[in-house]
């Protein structure tokens, strides 16, 4: 009886959005990476894969990885109710995504993070970080 009121009662481990700051973080992440993407000379590849406007990714790409990432990470499906099933690897087939591309995405992705405001913890951010990989290595295409 004990170790059932035990189990009912224990915490559940919080959901990716939750620890990433909800919405809220989710913006900030998305945010910062993307600023990191666009002046960041160690992110040039990554960056030319964009149809860029004023060498800016445009706001309608940065609303959608935000979209996409609240529903990834356990939040509101947004990108969903939008788009339809994301389909990452199709939605991506257009543009040549190699291990270069692959890995400068990833290296904002990192720097992202470490700038994130909300704190993160150690395994926190190597959970996200293996998540990342594994997305990004799913869409690679070259």
């Amino acid at each position: 009886m004990l170790k059932r009121l035990h189990n009912i009662l224990k915490p559940k481990p919080k959901l990716p959005y939750q620890i990433i700051g909800e919405e809220k973080g989710v913006y900030q992440l998305v945010k910062n990476f993307y600023e990191i993407m666009e002046t960041d000379p160690k992110a040039i590849h990554c960056l030319n894969v964009h149809q860029l406007i004023e060498n800016k990714v445009p706001d309608e790409v940065k609303k959608k990885l935000f979209m996409f990432l609240c529903g990834w990470f356990g939040g509101p499906n947004l990108f969903v109710e939008s788009f339809g099933p994301p389909r990452m690897k199709a939605r991506h087939i257009k543009v040549k995504i190699g291990e270069q591309e692959r890995d400068e995405w990833l290296y904002c992705m990192q720097l992202a993070l470490a700038k994130h405001p909300f704190p993160l913890k150690k395994k926190e951010r190597q959970s996200l970080h293996n998540s990342f990989w594994a997305l990004a290595t799913r869409i690679q295409n070259n």
